[in-house]
């Protein structure tokens, strides 16, 4: 998080002298990962709740750049014919800087979201997490009440990308109770967020 901020108020300091608008996001939303068969199982990154901040500055007429930070707590379940599901409580974040392109301008503004980052999992109950590049595209619409206050909806797909496997890979074997999970699968997992935020923008 101290990166985050690092980083937000970095952006801030260099694009202030030209942007026109600045704009402050908190964000809440869902997101819907799905299923993976492997060899050994079928492997479920089960849905959950996102929360996170995006922080956007216009560079350029209807053109921002920006960075965000969003985060869920999914379960993953691992599921082996014969034996229980053995589940997981995982923690996932993305980290992403981006160039937002608005449409038209007006009191709804359509807008795209392109951008480029990483990624983080890591488990709760056990000693694993890991880093990917990740990519990320969205389209979306933003309504202002006023000029200094908006509303935000963006659906989005943030994809992580493990270029030594080819794909997401997970290693944790975890055990207790007889009962024990090995994921290795190595396909990428596409996240999909639906998400709506209140806009705070400050004219320059």
């Amino acid at each position: 998080m101290k990166k985050i901020l690092l980083l937000s108020a970095m952006l801030y300091l260099t694009t202030s002298v030209f942007a026109q608008y600045v704009e402050v996001t908190p964000l809440t939303g869902y997101t819907f990962s799905g299923d993976v068969d492997a060899y050994y199982g079928t492997y479920d990154m089960e849905n959950a709740m996102l929360y996170g901040i995006r922080l956007e500055a216009e560079v350029a007429d209807l053109t921002y750049v920006g960075l965000s930070y969003r985060r869920n707590d999914p379960n993953v379940v691992e599921y082996v014919s014969g034996q229980n599901p053995v589940s997981l409580d995982f923690g996932t974040a993305h980290y992403m800087a981006g160039i937002l392109r608005e449409f038209k301008k007006g009191k709804v503004t359509p807008f795209g979201v392109l951008g480029a980052g990483t990624t983080r999992y890591w488990a709760k109950n056990v000693d694993y997490h890991k880093w990917f590049f990740s990519t990320e595209f969205g389209l979306g619409a933003k309504y202002f009440f006023s000029e200094a206050i908006g509303l935000r909806l963006q659906a989005a797909v943030t994809t992580p990308w493990d270029f030594a496997g080819g794909g997401l890979f997970f290693g944790v074997g975890t055990g207790g109770g007889g009962a024990s999970a090995d994921m290795t699968f190595n396909v990428p997992i596409a996240h999909w967020d639906l998400s709506a935020g209140l806009i705070f923008r400050i004219k320059d």
